[in-house]
């Protein structure tokens, strides 16, 4: 399938099947796109696209259940990476807290299925809520969220080659706040608010992003020049971009970029559009503080910062309401 994109694409498989000059080249493409769109599509990577498409017929059947069947698994969703587990209900969250609220819902899901019971004994109780639809999505998460996590890691190797750093430098600092967000968008009505959006525009505020798309479109970025830019859906790839503390790591050398979902008109309005969101972000306890070997890096833009810190803070100022 031929996309056009003004997002680049890159061959994923000369880094992780490649020798080091292929390696080495691969790591400098993603660098460079990384300082100036701060978004990339990576093609050949160890997820199949038989893969993606099977979780998202497993989440549309869970997002199809109606509301009292969810409400159990309204997650209590405070600053705290240890129960970011669970629904999120429409009307929950505001990426831009200029605008009102998303027209989205959302079941993030954390490691594993033990994880995922101790976050929800007490919904647990409730067995029809799980089958099938739910269990569907438990039993299919920690498979592709450790797929999603291998290819985390593998980019954040082309990070620490480009830095000049020991090649697990980023990968010995992740792993603990891994995120899977499950993300549907329904049907849009005639009844939007003035500046809603699907997803207001934002910046993701860990270190970087995985996006699997379906093919509605909506996906827009921000280029450097002030352009929004269409993401499409191309099958086969994952779409990667650069977080605030990345951003924050590298000296503003590398560009955490707004991005945003519109809301759509005529035929489009009509269909649900479904995402999967894999958001990589730092183990708690580190400190994101400049790269010696950043761009300007004796003369630091941000204080250093604790990740965990970093990441409550921001997670809060999405809430409209706490469950």
């Amino acid at each position: 399938m031929n996309v056009q994109s003004d997002i680049p694409i890159v061959d994923f498989a000369a880094f992780t099947h490649g020798n080091e000059t292929s390696r080495v080249a691969v790591s400098a493409r993603i660098c460079a796109i990384a300082r100036t769109l701060g978004f990339v599509y990576l093609r050949g990577i160890e997820i199949k696209q038989a893969d993606v498409e099977h979780l998202l017929a497993s989440m549309a059947t869970f997002f199809d259940l109606p509301a009292a069947a969810k409400k159990p698994l309204v997650r209590a969703r405070r600053a705290n990476a240890d129960l970011r587990c669970g629904y999120v209900p429409r009307g929950r969250e505001h990426e831009d807290s200029s605008t009102p609220s998303d027209i989205k819902e959302a079941f993030d899901l954390f490691r594993g299925d033990g994880y995922y019971r101790a976050a929800f004994a007490s919904a647990r109780s409730d067995e029809p809520t799980f089958a099938p639809a739910v269990q569907a999505l438990v039993d299919d998460f920690a498979t592709f969220h450790a797929r999603c996590a291998a290819v985390a890691n593998d980019v954040l190797r082309t990070f620490a080659i480009n830095f000049r750093l020991p090649e697990s430098y980023f990968v010995e600092r992740h792993g603990q706040n891994n995120i899977l967000r499950l993300l549907h968008y329904p049907p849009v009505s005639d009844a939007v608010l003035a500046g809603q959006m699907r997803v207001g525009s934002h910046t993701d505020f860990g270190t970087l992003t995985l996006l699997f798309q379906d093919p509605t479109a909506g996906l827009e970025v921000l280029s450097a020049g002030g352009r929004w830019l269409t993401a499409p859906w191309i099958p086969g790839t994952v779409l990667i971009n650069i977080g605030d503390l990345m951003q924050q790591w590298t000296n503003c050398d590398f560009r955490s970029t707004p991005h945003r979902v519109d809301v759509p008109s005529g035929a489009r309005a009509q269909r649900s559009r479904y995402s999967i969101a894999f958001f990589c972000e730092p183990n708690s306890e580190t400190e994101v503080t400049c790269l010696p070997s950043a761009q300007n890096s004796n003369e630091p833009l941000f204080a250093p910062v604790i990740a965990g810190e970093h990441l409550s803070a921001r997670l809060d100022r999405t809430l409209i309401e706490k469950s």
